[in-house]
C-alpha cells in the first residue's frame, strides 16, 4: 500500500507540473529521465564515513529520491529538479552509506529553488533544503566546503558519489557508490553533448568515455574535488548512463553568491 500511494502521488505531481509548463514531448522525455529513481556507473562501494557530506533525499514513504550535500547545520544543497515533491513529503537521511539504514533523519522546513530553473531548459538546476532542526555532526556526518571559483583544468580528477542505478532504469543500490571522473573543458563539453542549447555558463562537465559516470538516482548529488577539499558540482543531466557523452553538473562556484544569499535570507534570484 505504501508503494502504491507513493506512485500515485508522484504521478499526480508530475502530471500537474508538466501540464502547467506546456512541456513538449521531447522535453517531457528529458524530465522523466530525471524523475526516475536518478548508481554511479563504474563505481565502487564507499567506506562508512569516507564522504560524510553525502545525504539521501527521500520521500516520507522511505524511498530514495535524490542525492544532496550538507553545507551547513540547517542546509542541504541539491538540484532543483529533485524537489518536485511537496516539502511535507520529503526528508533527509544523513551519516550512512546505506540509505536504508539512516544514522539520522531530518524533516524539511523550507525549499529554496532557483526562480529561473528550466528557463531556459535544464539551466539553473540548483536548490537548497532548509531542515526543521540542525544536523548533528559526528564522524560520519560533516559539511562540505563550497568552491568559490572554477580553477579546474581539462582532465582534473573529481569524485562523483551517489545511490543511482548501475544500469539504465535499474534499481537503486543500498550502498553508496563513488567514481573518479575527469573534468572536461567547457568548449569540449559543448561539442560533445547532444543538446548544446541545454548547456550554459552555470554548468561544468565530466568525461564518461571511461565508462564511468552518473545515472538515474544520482541527481542532486555531489561532484567533489579532493585535491582542494571542495564541492564543485551538483548532478544535473546527461545521456543515461555513461555511454560516452559528457555528464553535466551545476557549477557550485557559478552559483556561490546565490547559495549564500538564500541561506542568509535574501531573495531567491
Amino acid at each position: 500500500m505504501k508503494f502504491i500511494l507513493s506512485v500515485v502521488l508522484a504521478l499526480a505531481i508530475f502530471g500537474s507540473l508538466t501540464q502547467g509548463r506546456g512541456i513538449s514531448q521531447q522535453q517531457l522525455k528529458g524530465i522523466s529521465q530525471h524523475l526516475k529513481d536518478v548508481r554511479v556507473i563504474g563505481g565502487s562501494d564507499v567506506a562508512e564515513g569516507a564522504l560524510p557530506y553525502q545525504v539521501s533525499i527521500q520521500n516520507t514513504f522511505g524511498e530514495h529520491v535524490c542525492g544532496g550535500s550538507i553545507i551547513a547545520p540547517l542546509w542541504v544543497l541539491t538540484a532543483a529538479h529533485c524537489l518536485e515533491w511537496p516539502k511535507q513529503y520529503l526528508k533527509v537521511v544523513t551519516g550512512t552509506v546505506n540509505w536504508t539504514k539512516p544514522d539520522a533523519e531530518y524533516a524539511v522546513d523550507d525549499l529554496k529553488i532557483h526562480c529561473l530553473h528550466n528557463k531556459p531548459m535544464y539551466h539553473n538546476d540548483i536548490a537548497l533544503i532548509r531542515l526543521s532542526k540542525p544536523i548533528v555532526y559526528n564522524q560520519r556526518t560533516q559539511p562540505v566546503n563550497l568552491a568559490t571559483s572554477n580553477s579546474l583544468n581539462d582532465g582534473d580528477k573529481l569524485t562523483l558519489s551517489g545511490w543511482g542505478s548501475i544500469k539504465v532504469w535499474g534499481r537503486t543500490p543500498d550502498i553508496l557508490q563513488s567514481a573518479e571522473l575527469s573534468y572536461m573543458d567547457h568548449a569540449k563539453c559543448e561539442a560533445g553533448v547532444r543538446n548544446s542549447e541545454w548547456l550554459g555558463a552555470g554548468h561544468i562537465c565530466t568525461d564518461t568515455k571511461s565508462g564511468q559516470g552518473s545515472c538515474h538516482g544520482d541527481s542532486g548529488g555531489p561532484l567533489y574535488n579532493m585535491a582542494k577539499n571542495e564541492l564543485v558540482g551538483i548532478v544535473n543531466w546527461g545521456e543515461a548512463c555513461a555511454v560516452g557523452y559528457p555528464d553535466v553538473f551545476a557549477s557550485v562556484a557559478y552559483y556561490h553568491d546565490w547559495i549564500m544569499t538564500n541561506m542568509n535570507g535574501g531573495a531567491q534570484c
